[in-house]
């Protein structure tokens, strides 16, 4: 018997593959999963040529597939159908649950998830509640983009003098090769959204955050206070308080230290995530499967 654990990200999805008694079969790793932004034909077929990268080209008995972008019941609707065939029994769950499945095998947890986008997600071990996680329109506060969006606007604030003009304008400006308002509209508004370009401007604020700049700092602070405060509305509703962190905006010592300082005022611990989120999603399967024989982990990436 073949099971299968899926990581299907927004960057890449990563697959990896154990027989029921816990050997190892391989990984496989290809481009992004997230259907809202490569379509959902790309998506399906990144996810397919993982899974069978993984198994060496065997169909596996068990998947569970965690899907970036599984946001709403039309989302449920459209991948369970499109992804059904991908094994003889597939399992689909949103990316943030494999995560924090990873780390705590079920029992209670938070996991915050903060990178291009956002998401906080709860369990008690019987009822799940998700905070965020609607995309960056919608929802996604604290997140690189939502930064990303709060520094282009003060920014502007900055060039026609409504704010004092400081570092983090130079930096910005210079990361764009923008020299001033024509610049940046022409760069914002004539070439398409761009989400992972605005998301890496987390960076720029970052440098500037540890350069002393106090406008970068309020930005990570009011970031770092958003999704806490969806952290402490979970942690009330569920009455849990342990939380693990895991995204790209947790490698900021700043964020992360503004996030956990906001935590342990309201009693909750922030752990950094140790496991791969593909390892919870095949944790998922096995329990499924009914395969006693724990897996380990294997140490292929951080």
């Amino acid at each position: 018997m073949i099971l299968v654990g899926v990581d299907a990200g927004g960057t890449s999805t990563i697959s990896i593959a154990y027989t029921c008694e816990g050997k190892f079969i391989g990984i496989g790793e290809s481009g992004p999963g997230n259907f809202h932004n490569v379509g959902l034909e790309n998506a399906v077929s990144n996810i397919r040529d993982a899974i069978y990268k993984s198994t060496k080209g065997l169909k596996p008995d068990v998947a569970c597939i965690g899907l970036a972008g599984l946001d709403s019941k039309y989302d449920y609707e459209v991948l369970s159908s499109a992804l059904k065939d991908l094994a003889k029994d597939t399992i689909i769950e949103h990316d943030s649950f494999i995560s924090l499945y990873a780390e705590t095998r079920g029992k209670p947890g938070i996991i915050i998830i903060s990178g291009t986008g956002s998401v906080v997600m709860g369990y008690d071990g019987k009822r799940r509640l998700r905070v965020g996680g609607a995309g960056w329109l919608l929802s996604d506060e604290g997140s690189a983009y939502w930064i990303g969006r709060k520094a282009l606007r003060l920014l502007v604030k900055m060039i026609d003098g409504r704010e004092e003009k400081t570092l983090l304008a130079d930096l910005i400006l210079q990361k764009l090769s923008a020299s001033g308002l024509d610049d940046l509209i022409k760069w914002a508004y004539h070439e398409g959204h761009k989400i992972e370009e605005i998301a890496s401007l987390a960076q720029i604020v970052d440098i500037a955050a540890n350069k002393g700049d106090k406008k970068a700092q309020e930005l990570f602070y009011l970031a770092a206070k958003e999704i806490s405060n969806d952290v402490i509305y979970i942690s009330k509703k569920l009455g849990i308080k342990t939380a693990y962190m895991s995204g790209g905006m947790f490698s900021s010592k700043l964020f992360k230290s503004y996030v956990v300082d906001l935590l342990k005022k309201e009693g909750i611990i922030a752990l950094d995530k140790k496991k791969s989120p593909e390892f919870g999603a095949l944790l998922i399967a096995f329990d499924k499967a009914g395969c006693i024989n724990e897996p380990e982990e294997p140490h292929l990436h951080s």
